[in-house]
């Protein structure tokens, strides 16, 4: 029998693990880390080894599927598949026009490397700005709407491995593998913060929990949640007031100083404390630990951007990394500028805000106060419509209204806010398509599923994590085994659908050929055109390498293109004003608890709880709180309990956790079932656990600009049912 191995890599999350894969007779007998990769060291995590399950598992789809008239689904080759969907899409865009036809790019989109891609060049061709992507359910802040705000820094900021301090705000790396740079690492996290800590480095962690960061933290501010932004104001109005802060660095490069000092002088150390439940000395420890450093920025997970006032958040922590000059100078080398990003020299200055991608671009049809956000790329800026008010603008009637959804690598029914609004915007759709490997529960709702090829069954290169390595990393991997059955890959869908459809379709770099499928290689070659390190280079290369590149060395900021960060943009006193009103009111008496999210170690969204080894682990997301929480209502570890909001009510299985503070409820978002009754997904919430989606009104407290909804510090009340 023919066997062998193959160097590859995880795509089960963002994380890309090496591994290597044993392979006889087109079967995967094993998977095992990479113990030769210099990067990560022979990192995988317990969710990746589980691919030699999850490829071959019951319940993933061999061929696509099509809704018969009595809901019953029949096998459908995808050929035939497509050339339906082809032809009714072209109906719905002649009936209702271009934004009529939207796609929903999911997390698991963003592992194969030239899907997004190729589905703006899908976008773009026929007109339609309805692109999505999970991005916006849970960032937007991050990646859109602060460095819109603020600016950004052209040389960038300090990362993880030439650090002295780190402030880490409800990212728990440990387990959720994702940090942005800057961050504990995502590859290999448990190693980096070993070593960090060895080396003398600090770390500060606000988190509600003691998580595994928290836990390994030199300073833990184990803060009541929704209070995020009142403690960075808090810790810069110490900086600023016991003049901490790189004057140097903000007399070059910086706006807004004074302006900053004092309108967060308010936010004392003493007022937040009471707030947040912490004693006020913390505080003032975190502030002068930080400024100190020298170098080390401040990072943020998704957590405490789902919380309250995210936009503000994000600001006050890049004016925190501002103020304290935490971004690498004239002369200093840039540790990774990036493998695929295109050549260049890289100035030590700064890009000022862009107000006008706040205004300019397509207004949402829900609120004029919402547009397309504009996320900033190592290709330049890209713009994408916002997820969080996506189910308001297919039920809203009217010129606009979105007709047909493509779903790729993503589950809206479980992920979108406002679970009930969610599930009547699918059953309203005219068209419905779900890419995905098994029947998730918005497959189960659409009029075509087709069946994708997994990871393994595919070549890519690690586009996405390219900047967030600390060196010039790269890996280019080849299909380990061919996928059986009738399986495509995500823009091979998009390609098919534009060529049925006489579509020209075209990249950044160049057009696609519209008459002969093209290689992917070919595609990523295009998407890379110009990059450090050839991608041929990179293909030719067996397992990831860290290149040898010339470095780059910041050069002086040239006085034509040079801006300065603003520390103060338009609206930013109506929200510290807001922060500061939220500081005396969270919970009620009639909800008296707040309801937090959560990342789970065994799995990924709404992807592991089917697989095997994970399935032991837990197959739902359960109700943590304190113990003395759960003796207070006389509830027992493992009973089922309601939590209950103002909006709506969900099962849940309580658990007994002590790293959690009282007056708090932790769950894991995305779980559960459909909410319709038919389902009986609530007698099922031990085997497949709630959707916390169900407890948020998407249109309450909802952010300007991003329309990004409250889906943590939810206040709720619980009661027992079993």
């Amino acid at each position: 029998m023919a066997t062998k191995t193959v160097k590859t890599y995880c795509r089960f999350c963002h994380a890309y693990c090496p591994m290597e894969a044993t392979v006889e007779n087109n079967r995967l007998i094993a998977l095992t880390p990479d113990t030769s990769n210099e990067m990560y060291g022979g990192y995988t995590c317990i969710k990746g080894r589980q691919m030699i399950d999850q490829i071959d598992h019951p319940t993933r789809l061999q061929q696509s599927q099509k809704k018969q008239p009595d809901g019953s689904f029949n096998a459908i080759g995808t050929e035939l598949a497509m050339d339906e969907i082809a032809a009714r899409l072209q109906s719905i865009l002649n009936s209702y026009g271009p934004r009529s036809i939207a796609s929903y790019n999911g997390t698991y989109s963003y592992q194969n490397s030239a899907a997004h891609d190729v589905a703006r060049a899908f976008h773009a061709a026929i007109d339609s700005p309805s692109y999505y992507t999970s991005v916006t359910i849970d960032q937007p802040a991050k990646v859109a709407i602060g460095p819109t705000r603020m600016g950004w820094w052209n040389g960038g900021s300090h990362m993880w491995n030439d650090s002295d301090v780190a402030m880490i705000i409800g990212n728990n790396t440990l387990v959720s593998h994702y940090s942005i740079p800057g961050g504990i690492p995502a590859f290999s996290p448990h190693n980096a913060l070993r070593d960090g800590k060895k080396r003398g480095m600090k770390v500060i962690c606000i988190d509600p929990r003691v998580t595994e960061v928290a836990s390994r933290a030199d300073l833990h501010l184990q803060v009541r949640p929704g209070q995020d932004a009142a403690i960075l104001a808090a810790i810069i109005a110490v900086i600023l007031a016991d003049e901490l802060y790189d004057k140097a660095f903000c007399l070059e490069h910086v706006e807004g100083v004074e302006q900053l000092r004092e309108h967060t002088q308010r936010f004392t150390p003493e007022a937040v404390s009471a707030a947040a439940g912490i004693p006020a000395e913390q505080i003032i420890t975190a502030a002068r630990m930080f400024a100190a450093g020298p170098r080390g920025t401040a990072v943020t997970g998704t957590g405490p951007e789902m919380g309250p006032h995210p936009n503000l958040l994000q600001h006050l922590v890049q004016s925190l990394n501002a103020i304290c000059g935490r971004h690498y100078r004239e002369g200093e080398r840039l540790p990774n500028p990036g493998v695929l990003t295109p050549m260049g020299p890289r100035s030590a200055e700064a890009t000022g805000p862009q107000p006008q991608w706040l205004s300019d671009g397509v207004k949402s049809r829900v609120s004029e106060d919402i547009c397309e956000t504009v996320v900033l790329s190592p290709y330049g800026p890209l713009k994408e419509m916002p997820t969080a008010v996506i189910s308001d603008e297919m039920l809203l009637e009217g010129e606009g209204q979105i007709k047909a959804l493509i779903c790729v690598g993503g589950n809206p029914l479980l992920a979108w806010p406002d679970q009930e609004k969610t599930h009547a915007a699918l059953s309203g759709l005219e068209l419905l398509v779900c890419i995905d490997i098994k029947m998730a529960a918005t497959a189960q709702m659409a009029d075509y599923v087709l069946a994708p090829k997994m990871c393994l069954e595919r070549e890519d290169v690690t586009l996405l994590t390219d900047i967030w390595h600390d060196k010039p990393y790269s890996q280019y991997t080849q299909t380990v085994v061919e996928a059986e059955g009738d399986k495509i890959e995500e823009w091979e869908f998009f390609w098919a659908i534009g060529k049925r459809m006489g579509l020209n379709m075209s990249m950044t770099n160049g057009p696609i050929d519209m008459q002969e499928k093209p290689k992917k290689f070919d595609l990523l070659e295009n998407i890379t055109r110009g990059s450090r390190v050839p991608l041929q280079q990179i293909y030719n290369t067996e397992g990831g390498k860290i290149f040898d590149v010339p470095d780059v060395i910041l050069d002086a900021p040239d006085p034509t293109t040079r801006g300065r960060l603003q520390l103060f943009p338009p609206g930013l006193e109506q929200e510290l004003s807001g922060a500061y009103s939220d500081m005396k009111s969270s919970s009620t008496e009639e909800y008296p608890l707040l309801l937090i999210s959560r990342r789970m170690k065994n799995t990924y969204n709404s992807t592991g709880p089917e697989l095997g080894l994970l399935k032991s682990k837990g197959t739902t997301n359960p109700a943590f709180m304190h113990p003395k929480e759960l003796a207070k209502l006389q509830i027992a570890d493992g009973d089922i309990i309601e939590v209950h909001s103002r909006h709506g009510a969900i099962p849940a299985v309580a658990s007994a956790s002590n790293d959690i503070r009282p007056g708090v409820i932790s769950m894991s978002h995305c779980w559960g079932g459909s909410p319709d009754p038919t389902a009986n997904a609530d007698q099922q919430v031990r085997e497949i656990g709630s959707n916390t989606n169900r407890l948020i009104d998407n249109l309450e407290n909802a952010e300007r600009y991003s329309g990004m909804c409250r889906q943590s510090s939810i206040p709720v009340a619980i009661r027992k049912l079993s």
